[in-house]
């Protein structure tokens, strides 16, 4: 059993482009990426994956196999576990996409399988007693990751936290048995955001820093994006109520043309003013002129042209559009929310306002309707 893994030579060009993703590869390995059991490329008939902002991204794939034992497509496939093996993506000569297999379905000359990425196992880690006091939330976080899989580290990936600049206090009880993922979901709404690559988290505030800072163009999307303006979640004034805290912010200049819209939100997570009044800052950016690039398929499929490369396609990173297809004529950053690829080689982006707000917060907004 081979214990390295080298992609197709093709992927390990320097690209300026996105290409096709021809040299696609897919592999299944153990926990934590120590072996290769099978390389799955040429068994797959359909398949994708996704990249995503503060939340855990699925990987999905289906093949036609041989029916029995002592077929090669069979045998790739009759070691895959749920939790215990892992599948692995590569494009473009980077590990493109990672995570433990979670579901599988064996039929007669079927096999389908789902996979999450590695941040799956924070929903299956309890936390034990923690203290944090005004410390930065990225460190927060990394104590949080530390402690939930300190046990068993077996899933073998690793934090990248980059300081956001803000502080809060967090306490933990063990004997509440509460589940790491509740309380990282707890810190992506407060100002911190973290995404998902290969076998790092990277950590940090409302974007990643990334290069190249690139400009997408109409002639660059296969359908040129629609242009979404919510209303119904707008907030030119925003108010947070924390934990004995309070804090507002708001924008004359959005006030004064769309008229004063207020939003108040409860977070009793958050324990210091100077948390409060990012997590104020933040959503005020996001909702104040809400904006968003999602066509009525959900996304927007990019053409093989497009002047960035998958590796490069970070969510949380910042992305300008120029779209001169509608009526809604439009130049303005965005920060990329999702990465779609389908292993036929499309690629597509979801797009959000820059700022951070968490969707399932906007539903407890305090007494506001989203319509």
């Amino acid at each position: 059993m081979p214990q390295s893994f080298t992609p197709s030579a093709a992927g390990c060009q320097p690209g300026t482009v996105l290409g096709t993703g021809e040299d696609l590869q897919v592999v299944l390995m153990t926990r934590g990426g120590t072996s290769i059991i099978a390389d799955l490329t040429n068994f797959i008939d359909a398949g994708s994956f996704t990249r995503t902002i503060d939340k855990t991204s699925l990987l999905t794939l289906s093949a036609t196999v041989g029916g029995m034992l002592g077929n090669a497509c069979c045998d790739a496939f009759s070691d895959a576990y749920q939790w215990a093996t892992e599948i692995a993506v590569f494009r473009d000569g980077r590990d493109a996409w990672v995570g433990p297999v979670t579901d599988l379905q064996f039929g007669y000359g079927v096999v389908s399988l789902t996979a999450a990425d590695l941040s799956a196992w924070w929903e299956r880690r309890v936390l034990p007693d923690l203290n944090f006091i005004a410390a930065d939330l990225s460190t927060i976080f990394l104590g949080e990751h530390n402690a939930a899989m300190a046990q068993d580290p077996s899933p073998n990936f690793t934090i990248v936290p980059t300081p956001t600049g803000i502080y809060d206090n967090r306490q933990i009880f063990g004997s509440d048995y509460d589940y790491a993922s509740d309380h990282l979901s707890d810190l992506a709404r407060t100002g911190v955001d973290w995404t998902a690559y290969g076998r790092t988290i990277l950590v940090g505030g409302q974007e990643v820093p990334a290069a190249p800072y690139v400009t997408l163009l109409d002639i660059y999307w296969d359908t040129p994006p629609d242009v979404v303006a919510k209303g119904n979640e707008q907030a030119t004034e925003v108010i947070i109520k924390g934990k004995g805290v309070s804090a507002i912010a708001r924008d004359q200049a959005y006030i004064d043309f769309y008229g004063l819209l207020t939003r108040v939100f409860v977070d009793e997570d958050i324990e210091t003013l100077e948390a409060a009044q990012a997590a104020a800052e933040s959503r005020l950016e996001f909702l104040k002129d809400p904006i968003f690039i999602v066509p009525s398929t959900g996304a927007a499929s990019l053409r093989t042209t497009a002047p960035i490369t998958l590796p490069e396609l970070i969510p949380g990173m910042r992305i300008r559009v120029d779209s001169q297809a509608t009526c809604r004529k439009l130049v303005r950053d965005f920060r990329l929310q999702e990465v779609g690829v389908n292993f036929n080689g499309a690629v597509t982006l979801t797009m959000q306002p820059l700022g951070t707000v968490d969707t399932a917060l906007l539903a407890i907004d305090q007494g506001a309707s989203l319509g």
